[in-house]
């Protein structure tokens, strides 16, 4: 009889879940954020501030932390642009002379000087060759660019709705989770304590170990940068702290610097970085990662490490979460541990 009353609020809420489906992604974000910024919350209150003004301040911190480096990086890629226009308006007046290495090509290096001085070597094909090449690829260029365009406007949008459900969950938190509580207790009354206990520890366990890692590897690499001679160090570390924040971040990050030094010439740093990058992110991913998230809720490391894995590739970003909140409830049944409400 009790399951038969478990029907039809699971067909409403499939309902529900169908019709809300382009959102959930937007709604959880908002959640998992709000359940790992509430202790600030709560901590900002106590100090007087309106749950208001709390709400805005932690928005507004969200804000500047994600947003901060993409401006860095915006002004470091326009800097470089304008260097890279200006060797580029210089080559095209004087034309680009063939390197020397295109005569030791094998078997075709006399087609690729001929080419090379038909095309390069004299001043203004450069400007030519770019026009000949921007007009055969521009259709396809125009595609991308639709595209992405309309991903970028949907991510947007996407983003504006979490921080608004965000901003409303911060104001009418306590309200949220009475809801909450009273249909978790009618639904689940023998697990629902025990699925309450665990997720704000897992949730926020996670999300120490993200950013703990992402400190670490933003520190460990920029140094590493530094070592190697990239330029720039400090701040391709900030970038690659926040990129790592998303599974295969870093190893973008430090596979980029490790091929600009080869283009620089630097072979055997890049080489360095790039092996130095893969040990320490080996170690970071597969030890000390799952020892920080598995800490607040005693999770063996290798419940850990395969809670992560299976999350990400089963569900993204937000795979990393919950992953490691189904592994602490199985072990928390595993174990027998009492149900508290």
């Amino acid at each position: 009889m009790r399951y038969s009353l478990l029907v039809l609020p699971a067909l409403f809420a499939i309902a529900l879940a169908l019709l809300l489906q382009h959102f959930l992604g937007s709604l959880a974000w908002a959640g998992l954020l709000a359940v790992i910024t509430w202790p600030l919350h709560e901590r900002l209150q106590a100090r007087g501030l309106p749950r208001a003004a709390s709400a805005a301040v932690l928005l507004a911190a969200l804000i500047l932390c994600f947003l901060g480096p993409s401006l860095l990086l915006v002004k470091a890629l326009g800097n470089e642009l304008v260097g890279l226009q200006r060797l580029l308006a210089e080559l095209n007046e004087v034309g680009v002379p063939a390197p020397a290495w295109l005569a030791r090509v094998p078997l075709v290096s006399e087609r690729i000087l001929a080419w090379w001085t038909e095309h390069l070597a004299v001043p203004g094909g450069l400007n030519a060759l770019i026009q000949t090449t921007l007009g055969d690829v521009m259709p396809h260029l125009t595609g991308a660019a639709r595209f992405w365009g309309s991903a970028i406007l949907a991510n947007a949008l996407y983003l504006f709705l979490t921080l608004l459900t965000l901003f409303v969950l911060y104001l009418h938190g306590p309200a949220v989770v009475q809801y909450v509580d009273s249909a978790g207790r009618r639904l689940l009354p023998a697990n629902y304590g025990t699925l309450r206990r665990i997720l704000p520890l897992s949730v926020r366990g996670t999300a120490l170990g993200l950013c703990s890692v992402a400190l670490l590897e933003g520190i460990v690499l920029g140094v590493a940068y530094y070592v190697a001679g990239a330029p720039a160090p400090a701040m391709l570390g900030v970038i690659t702290g926040y990129l790592a924040l998303i599974p295969g971040g870093a190893p973008l990050s430090f596979t980029m610097v490790s091929l600009l030094l080869l283009g620089q010439g630097n072979a055997g740093a890049a080489l360095g970085l790039f092996t130095w990058g893969a040990v320490e992110l080996f170690m970071v991913d597969k030890f000390i990662r799952p020892k920080l998230i598995g800490h607040r809720v005693n999770l063996p490391f290798l419940a850990v490490l395969f809670g992560l894995l299976g999350g990400v590739s089963t569900l993204g970003v937000i795979g990393l979460f919950v992953g490691p909140f189904m592994m602490a409830v199985l072990f928390s049944w595993l174990r027998g541990e009492p149900d508290k409400a």
